[in-house]
């Protein structure tokens, strides 16, 4: 079976009687080709459905709108109406919470280090009240 590992936005959340299904809305930046050609951003949805014994985790931790990442088991067909069908599914494996990615956290952190070794400092009030003009 091929592994699938997507993170995105949860948008729906569905309880079934023996399965959960979260849908998924994943963002693919847009770009500029070499040729001048502009690519538009692309939102994918993605249905992941997980077995039943995943609903009582998934509704404690896990709400509309949190950016997570899954990994599921995706098949060559999907089943509708118990009949094999020309599609795909995706079959959950795990749900996690994700955090959002940041290329600025080393600066960020030395900005608040630094910030941090200067805490001896005092007010001047006279020179705050004084008039602008």
């Amino acid at each position: 079976m091929n592994r699938f590992i997507v993170q995105g936005f949860i948008n729906t959340i569905k309880y079934l009687p023996d399965a959960c299904v979260v849908y998924i809305d994943d963002f693919k930046k847009g770009y500029k080709k070499p040729n001048g050609e502009i690519v538009d951003n692309k939102f994918f949805s993605w249905k992941i459905i997980f077995k039943g014994y995943f609903k009582k985790y998934i509704n404690e931790h896990f709400s509309n709108g949190m950016l997570v990442e899954i990994d599921a088991e995706m098949y060559p067909y999907a089943i509708q109406n118990g009949k094999l069908i020309d599609g795909y599914s995706c079959l959950g494996k795990s749900i996690d919470i994700s955090s959002y990615p940041r290329a600025s956290v080393k600066q960020e952190n030395k900005m608040i280090k630094e910030s941090q070794m200067h805490d001896t400092a005092t007010p001047n009030l006279d020179d705050y009240n004084k008039p602008d003009f």
